[in-house]
């Protein structure tokens, strides 16, 4: 087996600080917006857990309470997806997400749309945050002397690529100096050539190939994204290079094993 699950010492390593220096971390997507099911996730051993703003109901005030379900578990990190790029709303994130974790932005087609992804997440002079250290959730409420610190070591910056834009543009965008890794929405590139879902389509299948060697191919980004259907963790993590791989949805879990029982149900007839 390719992935290991990462080695969390009492000293605790973050999952960036892993990343970089080679290690893999696999984990799940967060649609219900429930902070029970968030716990329970963060239980059963995922390295991380994203946290998703995009496509579900979570805004910033029930992202927190999911980002305080994710901190019950200290081996699982909470990443947390952004509907779009937005410095105000990155400001919100981050000041309510305890470190260490992460932060991906969607639609990310251009370099300068990542290179002001980057300025969002880091204090004036590198960039442009607000700064309300001394009273937020991210700072312990002002209890952490090593906040800053951490927001420069800690914070993993993913930036996601999902049409034929952006692929063009993967060279430079991997070049913004603070995005550390890539990450591939392959239904959003599948849809961005007309082909949503199809998979095993030849032009899906070449365009997926061409993101991730391009990736591959940069000298300091990390390749991450989700888990086509058809894909093995195996095959993601070894030959296709990947560092960070989200292979599931909590909803779509809890819909199959729902699925099955109801299905065990119908045969008492």
């Amino acid at each position: 087996t390719i992935y290991k699950p990462l080695i969390r010492p009492s000293e605790m390593v973050s999952l960036r600080q892993s990343l970089i220096h080679g290690g893999k971390a696999f984990g799940s997507l967060i649609l219900s917006n429930s902070p029970v099911v968030t716990e329970l996730m963060a239980n059963v051993g995922y390295d991380f857990l994203l946290v998703d703003h995009e496509h579900s109901p979570t805004g910033i005030e029930s992202g927190q309470a999911l980002l305080q379900a994710v901190n019950t578990v200290p081996s699982t990190e909470p990443i947390v997806r952004l509907p779009y790029y937005d410095p105000v709303y990155m400001k919100k994130v981050l000041d309510s997400m305890k470190l260490p974790g992460g932060v991906l932005v969607p639609m990310v087609d251009t370099p300068e749309i990542a290179s002001k992804v980057v300025e969002s997440t880091r204090y004036p002079l590198q960039g442009n945050r607000g700064a309300a250290v001394p009273v937020v959730r991210g700072s312990g409420w002002g209890l952490k002397n090593d906040y800053l610190k951490q927001c420069n070591e800690d914070l993993l910056v993913m930036v996601q690529v999902e049409t034929v834009e952006g692929v063009n543009n993967i060279e430079d965008i991997a070049a913004v100096d603070g995005v550390d890794l890539i990450f591939l929405g392959p239904y959003d590139l599948s849809a961005s050539i007309g082909k949503m879902g199809q998979f095993n389509d030849p032009q899906v299948i070449q365009l997926i190939d061409d993101a991730e060697k391009k990736v591959r191919k940069t000298p300091n980004c990390l390749l991450g994204g989700f888990r086509a259907p058809g894909r093995s963790v195996d095959e993601m993590f070894g030959k296709r290079g990947y560092s960070l791989v989200a292979g599931s949805i909590d909803v779509a879990l809890l819909r199959e094993a729902a699925k099955q029982d109801a299905e065990q149900g119908k045969r008492k007839e």
